[in-house]
């Protein structure tokens, strides 16, 4: 699967760094690759960005 598709997708992530977020993905941002940024608004409404590389797990969730 590329990081594209994950866009627009509501899922559950966990990062290397500790943080772990739950919420939609509204941009994979490919600009600078190899370095990808997946930006997201988590359950809270806050926005969220990492880079792929911080990715432990992605999973998609069931819209509530």
């Amino acid at each position: 699967m590329e990081w594209k598709d994950w866009e627009g997708k509501n899922v559950f992530v966990k990062l290397n760094s500790g943080g772990v977020y739950s919420g939609k993905i509204v941009d994979v941002d490919k600009k600078g690759e190899p370095i990808i940024f997946i930006s997201m608004i988590d359950k809270f409404g806050n926005k969220v960005s990492f880079v792929t590389s911080e990715i432990i797990k992605i999973v998609e969730e069931e819209k509530r």
